[in-house]
């Protein structure tokens, strides 16, 4: 009995969807754009952006940033069901959510994670009737860290 529920638990965390994997698979999608920077980049633009020294440590803390786009060929049951997927990546990962704000047809939600590693993931949604955004944050930062950079 005990090894069938181990199986069970172990099958059902091995199709678990992540974050990851959620890129992954739209961003090989031609109706998304997919936009990945990696940290070489991130430290490059810091050298010829004008940034603070507070933006600066900030930064240096990020490891990469991805944004998915569903703008092209977009249709309410594709983003229906990339939510859906989204929702069920957000419960599984325990991600806590910062912002919610709703406006007219207009939503921003933002939604952070910490592992037991002190990476944080931190994702920003925006949707209206026209387009599906999703940019996702990792690094090694506090979530007050994150809303500082959102802020400026």
């Amino acid at each position: 009995m005990i090894l069938a529920a181990f199986l069970i638990l172990v099958a059902a965390t091995a199709n678990a969807q992540t974050l990851k994997s959620l890129f992954d698979k739209y961003g090989n999608d031609e109706r998304f754009e997919y936009v990945s920077i990696g940290k070489g980049m991130l430290t490059m633009a810091q050298l010829f952006g004008d940034t603070d020294d507070e933006d600066m440590e900030v930064l240096s803390k990020i490891k990469g940033l991805k944004v998915l786009t569903l703008t092209d060929g977009f249709d309410d049951t594709l983003q229906k069901t990339v939510l859906e997927e989204l929702n069920t990546v957000l419960e599984a990962g325990n991600f806590e959510t910062l912002v919610e704000v709703r406006d007219k047809d207009e939503r921003v939600n933002i939604y952070t994670q910490t592992s037991k590693k002190d990476e944080t993931d931190m994702l920003v949604v925006t949707k209206d009737s026209s387009e599906l955004n999703m940019i996702w944050i990792k690094g090694k930062l506090s979530a007050e860290e994150l809303m500082t950079m959102l802020d400026d």
